[in-house]
């Protein structure tokens, strides 16, 4: 019986090895509750997409609460994404190989228990997420709210990704905006302002509402963070010595 259990748990290990474990990351630029209440959007438009996400939340105690917890149960479906506190897992010096094993192993301990994810969604503070995915990949999707100071603020983020990590490409996508018009307006001056100033270019992510009360909005941000994303296992020969 042991063996044969066993045995079943190498099959399973066998079968998903051979799509890749996909990472992408979500930089939260204010600490507000709803930052994590967007990755939780997030992490069910890419469910409703195919996938099947976790959640690892770098964000720490200081940002509110939001839906936190070890699992975010989506009301129509009823099916359960992983979420892991990983900012408890992580060492403050970690970088991207550390945060790359502990993807892995997550996704190793979901397959034994019977299920499997096939993309780590990383949300941290900007530069939190630079440091330790820096080596990952060759973006961050950055959510930001959509109002005058909110945007220098994320442009002096932009600024601290770049002059730390040489990362030269983003994508932001805002949320409360009041108008998609004043939005488009705003990320129009900040990538001008990116590209002239600091070399990097920053796409639109669209603008989203707040919670996950539009699903099209985020079911149009999670079709093309599908396309960002990028493999672990390219990750794994990427990252430094």
């Amino acid at each position: 019986m042991f063996d044969s259990g066993r045995d079943q748990a190498a099959g399973l290990r066998c079968l998903f090895e051979a799509r890749p474990l996909l990472f992408l990351g979500l930089g939260c630029t204010s600490a507000d509750p709803r930052d994590r209440d967007g990755a939780n959007a997030l992490a069910q438009a890419l469910q409703r997409a195919g996938r099947r996400p976790m959640v690892l939340d770098l964000l720490g105690d200081d940002v509110g609460p939001g839906a936190r917890g070890s699992r975010t149960r989506h009301a129509s479906r009823r099916v359960s994404i992983a979420r892991v506190e990983a900012h408890r897992l992580l060492d403050p010096d970690a970088d991207s190989r550390d945060l790359a094993a502990l993807a892995r192993s997550l996704r190793e301990h979901a397959l034994q228990c019977g299920s499997d994810a096939d993309i780590a969604l990383v949300i941290a503070d900007p530069l939190r997420l630079a440091d330790v995915a820096a080596a990952l990949t060759d973006r961050i999707v950055l959510i930001a709210p959509g109002d005058a100071a909110s945007l220098a603020r994320l442009y002096a983020q932009l600024k601290a990704v770049r002059l730390a990590h040489g990362m030269t490409r983003f994508v932001a996508a805002f949320r409360d905006a009041r108008s998609s018009q004043a939005v488009l307006a705003a990320h129009r001056r900040l990538s001008e302002t990116a590209a002239r100033f600091l070399g990097a270019a920053v796409e639109f992510g669209g603008v989203l509402p707040s919670g996950d009360q539009d699903v099209h909005a985020w079911d149009r941000l999670a079709a093309a963070a599908i396309d960002w994303a990028r493999p672990l296992e390219v990750a794994r020969a990427a990252a430094p010595n």
